[in-house]
């Protein structure tokens, strides 16, 4: 369901952000509601990758953003992959 939501905002073009640059600017700046993530994201990256997501994850817990951790083998895992495997949806619209 989560996963659904994230889709229609994004068709919205309003309250969503996908991409691992796009959901680290929204975390650092504190825009982020919850943060969507896809197993296949944090367990099988390179380990530059790794320690990147590992501090997303931290900011995320420092600001209250719930996290999802959404399994690559469910439909939503694998619709949210085709986004980059990580998105946020947003407290508020930015730009």
């Amino acid at each position: 369901q989560i996963v659904e939501r994230l889709l229609a905002e994004i068709a919205k073009g309003d309250k969503a952000t996908y991409g691992l640059k796009g959901t680290t600017e929204a975390l650092n700046i504190g825009a982020t509601k919850s943060v969507l993530i896809t197993d296949n994201l944090i367990f099988k990256k390179r380990d530059e990758e790794s320690t990147e997501i590992e501090d997303l994850l931290k900011i995320a817990d420092s600001t209250k953003t719930d996290v999802h951790i959404i399994s690559s083998d469910h439909d939503g895992g694998k619709k949210l992959d085709g986004l980059g495997g990580i998105a946020a949806i947003l407290r508020y619209k930015i730009t």
